[in-house]
């Protein structure tokens, strides 16, 4: 995981963190966030791989306070050379599918960023809806994007 987070953020425009978000992680990182996964049972992790090496992967967790735990977002990540392979489709079907037999989860929610058209397009072909935007939600050198604020019922 620590290997792939910092390929992953180099080749990856539309991903909110950078390489130097996560450069300072380390194992012991991991294991407490792999931990927290193990407690919570409205959090979850999806892999991809191929050829045992961990080419994607898509986490949620829902609010910890009582009047929004039915809902959550996620984030997902693919290797670069696997991207457009359906590997992000793959990992966002088992999502779905785990949130409509989750008893807590009714909602998924995601931010994706405006130029991404690629993910928009894939979150609008599995029924995710626009529920609105950030407006200028992130500054890259100087420039902005727009955050669509996207959501599912499950």
């Amino acid at each position: 995981m620590l290997i792939n987070a910092s390929k992953i953020l180099m080749e990856a425009p539309y991903m909110l963190s950078t390489e130097k978000d996560v450069e300072n992680l380390d194992v012991l990182d991991i294991e407490y966030m792999l931990e927290m996964y193990d407690h919570n049972p409205n959090y979850v992790q999806f892999i991809a791989e191929v050829d045992d090496q961990l080419v994607g992967a898509i986490d949620f967790k829902n609010g910890d306070n009582e009047k929004i735990k039915h809902q959550g977002s996620f984030g997902m990540t693919v290797l670069p050379e696997y991207r457009n392979c359906g590997i992000g489709r793959a990992l966002l079907e088992s999502l779905v599918d785990w949130g409509r037999k989750n008893q807590q989860v009714e909602k998924i929610c995601l931010e994706v960023m405006e130029d991404n058209i690629g993910a928009v397009q894939l979150y609008r072909s599995m029924n995710f809806f626009e529920e609105g935007r950030k407006v200028k939600g992130v500054k890259m050198e100087d420039k902005y994007q727009d955050l669509i604020l996207m959501a599912l019922f499950v």
